[in-house]
């Protein structure tokens, strides 16, 4: 019997159907959460942040491994894809791992970085040696902070990136060992 002033309550079974977007949310954000590392309250990086190409330059030396660095900015929604779609796929799967240290560059005020000679500069400055001032550009660079491959400026096709960031790599990675090879 229903009284009167209920007739749009529905039936009490169908009540958890109105909980399991808000469940599958909260399902869905644990990973992110689980990702916090040391007590911080960010999820952990996929693509470290550029600190120091003193330190990046030593690990490339020591580890024969190139350095590729990915400029971006703050409401770059090209960059958003190219992470969302080329770049974290490969870094989960560790296609990048032997292949390369790899490091974000913000061209946003206020970020600086260590360049290679250890001078302590805008990230924007440290873009303009390398005329990357367009978001996104993947360098490539050796321990001495030279281009050793053409850069990728923006994204012409997404489906094709993929294709050509790793024909960069492998031609970054051949001159890195032309480079040992003759003693440069």
């Amino acid at each position: 019997m229903i009284r009167q002033g209920t007739r749009n309550m529905r039936p009490h079974s169908q009540w958890p159907r109105k909980l399991t977007p808000i469940v599958v949310v909260l399902y869905l954000s644990l990973p992110g959460l689980a990702a916090c590392v040391d007590g911080s309250k960010k999820p952990a990086r996929l693509i470290a942040l550029a600190d120091s190409f003193v330190t990046d330059a030593r690990l490339s030396t020591e580890r024969g491994l190139l350095i590729v660095v990915f400029v971006s900015q703050y409401g770059c929604q090209f960059c958003a894809t190219l992470r969302k779609q080329v770049l974290f796929p490969m870094i989960r799967a560790g296609e990048l791992a032997d292949r390369a240290i790899f490091r974000e560059l913000s061209l946003d005020a206020g970020f600086t970085v260590t360049n290679f000679t250890g001078n302590d500069l805008a990230g924007r400055n440290f873009a303009d040696r390398y005329a990357a001032a367009v978001t996104p550009t993947l360098l490539f660079l050796d321990a001495r902070g030279v281009e050793i491959a053409d850069k990728i400026v923006g994204i012409g096709n997404i489906e094709y990136y993929s294709f050509y960031f790793n024909r960069a790599l492998e031609s970054a990675r051949s001159e890195l060992k032309q480079q040992h090879v003759r003693g440069d």
